[in-house]
């Protein structure tokens, strides 16, 4: 009889091992559910913030490009309008060209990006002003567009100053990216031509050599310096 309960015990004994096994296996595979769960939730996570950043960083792209391909427009069609710094359009030429090419900045105007708009805008006031007196009043001259109009306009006037004071706050940004750049330095150029002032026109044209490099339209700018 003893010999019966000692064999029971060892068989309870055997079989809670096996019992336990069991419930130490369910448990492992119950945390690797968890854990497979939970990274699957970090990776969807995961692939959403790229997406995220992906999306915006395109969209960046996007805008930059729109703005850029704008301002490009804007600058080919001013000079259609205005001439170039050293072969500026004759007054009735000039006239006639502006009319002509209004619609294509009011164009302009309308499918500009939101950053250029108010920009953009200033100009359309500023030629509608110039043909007949309709634009309304002229765009505070705080942006470089309007700044370059006012400035080109006191250079055909001979008054040096004014275009000065109008193209000092534009020096520190007319960088290689800037779609205005260029007309800003032949601009710049054509004060000192109006000053006399050759010195100055030469620290000028050392800095926009420096600061252009490769991009530098020497050919127009040794023109200019030249004259002077």
């Amino acid at each position: 009889m003893a010999n019966k309960a000692s064999i029971k015990k060892r068989e309870i004994q055997v079989q809670k091992p096996a019992q336990s096994l069991s419930a130490f296996q369910r448990k492992v595979a119950s945390e690797m559910d968890d854990r497979a769960a939970l990274m699957k939730r970090v990776i969807i996570a995961a692939a959403v913030l790229v997406l995220l950043v992906a999306g915006f960083a395109a969209w960046q792209v996007w805008v930059s490009h729109s703005v850029r391909q704008h301002e490009i427009a804007v600058s080919a069609l001013v000079t259609e309008v205005d001439g170039s710094p050293l072969a500026p359009a004759p007054p009735l030429e000039r006239e006639q060209r502006l009319r002509n090419a209004l619609p294509k900045m009011e164009e302009l105007a309308r499918k500009s990006p939101s950053a250029c708009r108010d920009v953009t805008n200033g100009l359309v006031s500023t030629w509608k002003l110039e043909l007949e007196g309709r634009g309304g009043e002229l765009p505070v001259p705080n942006d470089p567009w309007s700044r370059l109009r006012l400035a080109q306009r006191s250079i055909a006037l001979g008054q040096a100053k004014e275009a000065s004071d109008m193209l000092l706050p534009l020096h520190g940004d007319a960088k290689p990216g800037r779609a205005w750049s260029q007309l800003y330095w032949s601009a710049l150029m054509q004060v000192r031509l109006l000053e006399g002032d050759r010195q100055q026109a030469l620290k000028d044209y050392s800095e926009y050599r420096k600061v252009f490099k490769a991009q530098a339209d020497l050919t127009t700018m040794d023109k200019i310096l030249n004259s002077i």
